[in-house]
């Protein structure tokens, strides 16, 4: 017990950053693994917004113990309207993720994924309306042409689980911008918390419409859903709340090789070069978006 209070002591002494770094890659692993049993569900039959109700609800059973030692009181917020819009784009991004999984090898839904900052530097360019400069524009470009290499429209044809892997993408994008907000104030397991409420909520109607039987040999399957989807949302939300988000999210690249890797030895999906470049393509681009950032950042604080 002393050890893990030691090595607890150790890891909050650490850098923001390396914690963000560390939690970020605990993410990828995870998500990876959440990825992989989606699509062996998804193989056996199961619907996508039942999925999407297993994976929520089995979100809130892991988190009471939590809740119960905290207490009722720490649910408590004056942030409503900020809840109300993360639950929503995390619900339409995770359906059409769900979805997505189903019907994509894990590797190409991995790739396509990786789209989430560029869309956030988009986000920020046209609604906020925030200036986006030259080279950090130009990196934009290079990146959705990562994604390009991975659809290759007119080689392959362009599917709508392709599209919906990108609708996800940018969902998650406006996501993430409300969970560094909301981390300011509440614990990353209230954030958690309260958009698998939510997420509950939006899915168990369809779900039950939906729904098909469950045998015993499922079980472990959907319990492990709850637990790594669960892991893999901490993870992130923990990455963003120690460290900063143009440090930490490239990190989420790890994602792909774990989730090829898996693909292999569950699903027989043979690496596809394309889709490693593109990738590959897609991180080089938000890389360089997350470094300019935080240069732009240092230059005018020193001004």
């Amino acid at each position: 017990m002393n050890s893990i209070k030691r090595l607890k002591s150790t890891f909050a002494e650490l850098p923001g950053n390396t914690r963000g770094i560390f939690w970020m890659l605990f993410a990828a692993v995870f998500y990876a693994a959440t990825y992989a049993t989606v699509r062996y569900l998804s193989k056996e039959g199961f619907e996508t917004f039942q999925i999407v109700f297993f994976r929520s609800f089995l979100g809130i059973i892991f988190l009471l113990p939590w809740l119960f030692k905290s207490g009722l009181h720490v649910m408590q917020t004056k942030k409503v309207g900020t809840y109300s819009i993360r639950t929503g784009l995390n619900f339409g991004g995770m359906v059409l993720l769900m979805w997505a999984l189903g019907n994509l090898e894990l590797q190409t839904v991995t790739g396509l994924m990786f789209t989430t900052p560029l869309f956030t530097v988009l986000f920020v360019a046209t609604i906020l309306g925030e200036h986006v400069g030259l080279r950090r524009g130009a990196a934009l470009v290079i990146g959705f042409v990562g994604a390009m290499v991975i659809i290759r429209p007119g080689f392959v044809e362009l599917s709508w689980p392709m599209i919906g892997v990108l609708l996800t993408s940018a969902a998650y994008a406006l996501v993430n911008v409300t969970t560094k907000t909301l981390s300011v104030t509440d614990s990353s397991s209230k954030i958690v918390l309260y958009v698998f409420l939510g997420m509950t909520v939006l899915s168990v109607g369809p779900a039950i419409y939906t729904w098909n039987p469950i045998g015993v040999a499922h079980v472990p399957w959907i319990l492990g859903l709850g637990l790594l989807s669960l892991l893999a949302v901490q993870g992130v939300t923990r990455a963003l709340a120690a460290g900063e988000a143009a440090v930490v999210m490239p990190f989420n690249f790890m994602k792909l090789p774990f989730a090829a890797v898996l693909g292999v030895l569950l699903f027989a999906e043979l690496p596809d070069l394309m889709t490693g470049l593109g990738a590959l393509i897609i991180f080089s681009s938000t890389y360089y978006i997350g470094r300019r950032e935080a240069y732009l950042r240092a230059q005018k604080n020193v001004k």
